[in-house]
């Protein structure tokens, strides 16, 4: 932004202007980074060069007892806008939301400087791998190697402080129990090693060695054998590498959180408002629970998030949980077919896209949601305040079929907009089999319960950038989470992959058959009341419940 992007005001008999301002309750607090530069084509022969720059900065602040109800405010939709700013008017809030310039998606939100942690206590990390006696047999080992059934090591690294993440250098696929520790000139350094195992039993491996959140300075290995049983009843054998040694992670130094509060973006029905960043006033209480509000959806609807049963909640306690105390889950029980990214899914797939990609069958994780709505909203009270807005499992693909086992990968629109174009989007493209809705014409009608999944986009726009770690941003929790949108179906592994919220702080692609929490989402009412609360996690929003 330039300065004369910015509203100016007379201070000290001089024009100033007004780079920020918001508002804190108590217990907040908020840091600014403030950066000026020079013009781009400023030269160094320019005079400016030999001049002496004065500039003042003035922070002005004052005790409010603001509440969005005191001033006639009790819609939660009304609330939550003139809240931002304090505004006189819900057209006044939106104005100034809508003026803000747009945020760079290419960066997180708090924009994150990282440091590295050396830890001084030793680690150990268990790998199983398939047996390297396995290669070259065929049949569910047809897709290893003598190289990815070994851990990858490497002797260097390099940590990038901007995404708080390290690369392995100088490495290569080495049994680690042959290695010699005690060379004072040698360092080996590991960050992961995975073995999948797709729902026809085929195996493959996965080996980490950039953009990783943690690594190892390894000191010691062993390895034990271990047979398994692949999911068609093939016993096969493995080695467990025990592998030991000093973490390496990072923490944060310095953070530059301005880049926070609401924005408005289009989606399939009008104007919708998002809160992004490090944000601590869309705290709702609904339903004996506490939400997030993720945004205010284009018709007017809430979009909330569930964030548990205190204010303080995390980790775990930020899933839901059935009567049986449940609270993770695959995203479905099978993964070998691009169909089963689905939240619900064909009963005939691979003969086309559209059989394929039906709305017939439920998947795992939407059984999940279907009975905690049916726990604790069905037959109360609640029901009422909920609408049916709709929540978005987009099948839209920019390469491959969206259907065939063999040939071109599938990749799916999030994919494409998370890792290549940096850029969310809101828009359901295909809203008519994707919009997944009870009764709404506007989607396919599929649903039994107004309940979905929060989707990458909408993690995205809450702060979330590819190759950068965030653990700030409103959405995080310590405990790896769900997400709607389907990433890619890999055919030479044959194995589906929906995005998550991993626990080190970035949305990753991540195997159907893994267990993660679950955090749902629901759309409430655009008129609910609140009968108090000024969006905090300690004085939320309380919706009035009659």
């Amino acid at each position: 932004k330039t300065l004369d992007q910015y509203e100016s005001r007379e201070i000290d008999n001089q024009t100033g202007y007004i780079l920020q301002s918001g508002n804190l309750s108590q217990a907040d607090e908020i840091t600014y980074n403030l950066r000026m530069w020079l013009d781009e084509e400023v030269t160094v022969d320019d005079p400016v060069f030999n001049t002496s720059l004065k500039g003042k900065i003035r922070i002005e602040a004052k005790i409010t007892n603001y509440s969005p109800i005191d001033q006639g405010f009790n819609h939660l939709a009304d609330a939550m806008l003139v809240n931002e700013y304090q505004s006189s008017s819900v057209e006044a809030a939106k104005q100034q939301i809508e003026s803000k310039q747009a945020p760079d998606f290419t960066k997180t939100a708090p924009i994150i400087e990282w440091i590295e942690n050396h830890a001084i206590d030793l680690s150990s990390q268990i790998e199983q791998l398939p047996d390297p006696d396995l290669v070259g047999t065929g049949g569910i080992a047809v897709n290893l190697t003598d190289e990815n059934v070994l851990p990858l090591i490497g002797t260097s690294y390099t940590f990038n402080s901007e995404t708080g993440k390290y690369t392995i250098t100088d490495r290569y696929h080495v049994d680690p129990t042959t290695l010699n520790y005690s060379d004072p000139n040698t360092k080996y350094y590991f960050c992961d090693a995975a073995m999948y195992i797709n729902s026809s039993g085929i195996i493959s491996t996965g080996h980490s060695f950039s953009d990783c959140s943690t690594i190892y300075e390894l000191v010691e290995a062993t390895k034990s054998e271990r047979t398994m049983t692949s999911s068609v009843g093939t016993v096969f054998n493995t080695i467990v590498y025990k592998m030991t040694g000093y973490p390496y992670t990072q923490s944060e130094q310095e953070s530059d959180a301005s880049d926070k509060g609401l924005y408005m973006i289009e989606d399939n029905y009008s104007k919708s408002y998002y809160y992004r960043g490090n944000v601590n006033n869309n705290y709702v209480y609904f339903a004996g629970y506490y939400w997030r509000i993720v945004r205010l959806n284009g018709d007017g609807s809430i979009r909330i998030l569930y964030a548990g049963k205190t204010p303080d909640a995390s980790g775990d306690g930020l899933n839901m949980k059935l009567l049986d105390n449940k609270s993770t889950i695959s995203f479905n029980t099978r993964n070998n077919d691009p169909g089963y990214v689905g939240y619900m899914y064909g009963n005939t797939l691979n003969s086309s896209y559209e059989s394929t990609n039906a709305n017939e069958l439920d998947s795992t994780i939407k059984e999940f949601l279907d009975n905690w709505y049916v726990q604790n909203i069905v037959g109360t009270t609640f029901e009422n305040y909920l609408t049916d807005a709709g929540f978005c499992n987009d099948r839209s693909i920019y390469s491959g079929d969206g259907f065939s086992l063999s040939g071109e990968s599938t990749h799916y629109g999030a994919h494409q907009r998370y890792y290549r174009l940096k850029s969310p989007n809101l828009n359901c493209t295909n809203s008519v089999n994707d919009l997944f809705t009870v009764d709404n014409t506007d989607g396919n009608q599929a649903l039994t319960y107004p309940i979905g999944l929060i989707t990458a986009d909408e993690l995205m726009l809450s702060g979330y950038a590819d190759g950068y770690l965030n653990r700030t941003a409103y959405t995080y929790s310590s405990s790896t989470y769900w997400t709607m949108s389907p990433s890619y179906f890999s055919t030479p592994e044959v194995v589906s992959r929906e995005f998550a919220l991993n626990s080190d702080g970035y949305i990753a692609s991540t195997n159907l058959l893994t267990t993660y929490g679950v955090r749902g989402v629901i759309n409430l009412r655009g008129n609910v009341e609140i009968e108090s609360g000024i969006g905090t996690a300690n004085d939320p929003y309380i919706v009035k419940v009659a």
